[in-house]
């Protein structure tokens, strides 16, 4: 997803990067996620996630937990995930958590990360973030149980706007493609796509599947045909751009989208480490899995950040 890597040292008001900007920076920022024991996902991105644009989640057990079952993923009727609930007010919270499993690779060469002397083959680490309804400003929980002094604020707009946006989206995937263009400015339709899922907190169930629809005509973009799991053992489809595009040739990772198998609800990101890279100096056989969450979203609303639905 995001380059899905995303948060740039936590700077919230960084500038939107495109996937060549992103590329030589992505590897600072894993190394400074690793040493701080944060997750990298959950801070404030420019145009309000859309650091996300091609970046990665994915973490961290030596191996991938693959799901042998073929889904379905052109079902008409899509099921909706959270009860009906109102619409916040502007000055309420929305309040997500997310889970990162983490590899303790440690990577300063993008291809020869070497494991962190005594380490665990993972570690995992869980971040809290609040996001004002009507302002997008984003407030997060610090490892230590306070919240962080700094105020987020989107760039892209509040929840509330995305959201509306979102909503009015069509459903022929074409015409959906060129409306979702003048919503999100940046990226190629595989990155505003991505950027919908990952940033808006509710999307209607109709216009999941319409998104979803829409990604699978996007030249390049791989479904894959086994479920795969997030980080908190969900079934999940891992959707990306296939392997032979430049930036996975180059960096030898796959940036995965995870979606519900049955509502395409936005459930994390995963990042794997393909063949042909090289973990401490040898060359992988096998895909390794490097990076994976999993994103909750509470339908409540909170009236102030810190407060847990």
């Amino acid at each position: 997803m995001d380059e899905m890597t995303t948060l740039k040292d936590f700077r919230p008001g960084a500038p939107a990067p495109d996937r060549a900007r992103l590329a030589p920076g992505r590897q600072r920022l894993l190394d400074a996620t690793a040493e701080r024991g944060q997750s990298r996902r959950f801070w404030p991105r420019a145009g309000w996630k859309l650091a996300a644009v091609g970046a990665a989640a994915g973490v961290a057990v030596a191996a991938v937990l693959v799901a042998q079952v073929v889904p379905t993923t052109d079902t008409p009727r899509v099921k909706a995930e959270y009860a009906t609930s109102p619409e916040p007010t502007d000055g309420q919270w929305l309040y997500q958590k997310t889970l990162t499993r983490q590899s303790t690779l440690n990577f300063r060469d993008d291809l020869n990360p070497v494991p962190a002397k005594g380490a665990p083959a993972y570690g995992e680490f869980t971040q809290e973030t609040w996001t004002q309804y009507g302002s997008g400003k984003i407030r997060r929980m610090l490892p230590h149980g306070v919240l962080d002094s700094v105020i987020g604020e989107a760039n892209d707009g509040s929840p509330k706007k995305l959201r509306q946006r979102v909503a009015q989206l069509p459903s022929e995937p074409q015409q959906l493609l060129r409306s979702l263009s003048e919503v999100i400015r940046l990226g190629g339709d595989y990155q505003r796509i991505q950027y919908t899922f990952s940033s808006a907190d509710t999307i209607p169930p109709e216009v999941r599947l319409s998104l979803f629809r829409a990604l699978k005509t996007i030249p390049g973009v791989v479904v894959r045909p086994q479920l795969v799991e997030d980080a908190m053992g969900r079934p999940a489809l891992a959707v990306h751009p296939s392997d032979d595009n430049p930036f996975t040739k180059e960096t030898h990772r796959r940036d995965e989208l995870l979606l519900d198998p049955e509502t395409y609800e936005y459930r994390g990101e995963r990042t794997m480490m393909l063949v042909g890279g090289m973990i401490d100096s040898k060359v992988t056989t096998e895909e390794t899995l490097i990076r994976v969450s999993a994103v909750q979203r509470f339908a409540a609303a909170v009236n102030k950040p810190g407060v847990r639905p």
